[in-house]
């Protein structure tokens, strides 16, 4: 067979087989007033966490389930009057948001494989025992940090829900090492329940930190989901030419006194230090990097 035949025959062969892919009806079973579902899902968060919350609808639309598969689902059927809910959940106490989907439950009837109908159960899905551990860690950072310094900033990962920056200003090596060795106490600790990355943009011209408004970062972006990378968030944030002086992969005493370089003047490109305005160190971890052969990151990066 040719490839000009075989090009019109595989698109023929997949519409005369998802058209024998539907059943002969789908219908709601027993649908919850929206009222209930928010009891439903209140009760649910409870009994899974002991935690009160309030839940609101945010959307809601036509239930769609799938009928076909290859290698994951290739073809859908609306259930009769069946809604999909899109939720949002607040815990009451610390007031941080989760998402929920709840989908009514239908029945099947087809004439070859239900006669007599398949049920199919009411389905609730929700990331809030993800988002509560998230808050956790975000709180034990806070915590750490609070111990160490007076001025420092946090934010959520602009480019992962499971990500943590911070920035910190010191020259003191000691210092910083603690912090570190803290920061990856915790996320070892938490591991099992929240899998976190976290950065750490830590200056040592006290001048640079001050002047610079690091709420811009929370309007950064990355053209990719994951960790934020250091240089394109300074960037980002500051306006500002970033260049890669050097690459450590640890928190090195060495590095750190000398910028990253092999001498106090040059940076590993050859470039001198004293082009830069400042220099901002970029340390980035997660628990997976504390094992085996791996290790967290340090880009030393001039900013000018």
């Amino acid at each position: 067979m040719s490839i000009k035949k075989l090009i019109i025959t595989i698109p023929l062969i997949l519409i005369l087989l998802l058209s024998g892919c539907g059943y002969d009806k789908i219908i709601v079973d027993s649908p919850l007033s929206e009222d209930e579902i928010i009891a439903y899902a209140q009760k649910q968060i409870y009994e899974e966490t002991g935690d009160t919350v309030t839940v609101e609808i945010v959307s809601k639309k036509q239930l769609r389930v799938p009928t076909a598969w290859m290698d994951g689902p290739i073809a859908y059927q609306n259930v009769t009057d069946g809604t999909e809910y899109e939720l949002k959940i607040i815990n009451d106490r610390i007031g941080f948001e989760a998402s929920g989907t709840y989908k009514d439950a239908y029945y099947v009837y087809d004439r070859q494989q239900y006669p007599n109908g398949a049920e199919n159960d009411a389905a609730f899905y929700h990331n809030y025992t993800d988002r509560k551990g998230h808050y956790d860690v975000k709180a034990e950072f806070i915590n750490a940090l609070d111990e160490r310094f007076d001025k420092y900033y946090i934010y959520d990962d602009v480019s992962t829900d499971d990500g943590l920056d911070v920035f910190v200003c010191s020259t003191d090596f000691e210092k910083i090492e603690g912090m570190i060795n803290d920061l990856e106490d915790i996320t070892f600790r938490y591991k099992e329940r929240h899998y976190v990355t976290y950065s750490v943009y830590i200056y040592t011209d006290e001048n640079a930190f001050n002047s610079t408004d690091f709420e811009k970062y929370k309007t950064g972006h990355e053209d990719y989901s994951g960790q934020s990378f250091g240089e394109h968030m300074i960037s980002n944030y500051t306006g500002k030419a970033v260049t890669k002086i050097s690459y450590c992969k640890s928190f090195d005493k060495a590095i750190f006194e000398s910028y990253g370089a092999t001498d106090a003047k040059t940076g590993s490109n050859g470039e001198s230090l004293d082009s830069y305005d400042y220099i901002v160190f970029w340390y980035s971890a997660e628990p997976n990097s504390f094992s085996g052969k791996s290790g967290p990151g340090v880009y030393i990066y001039g900013v000018k």
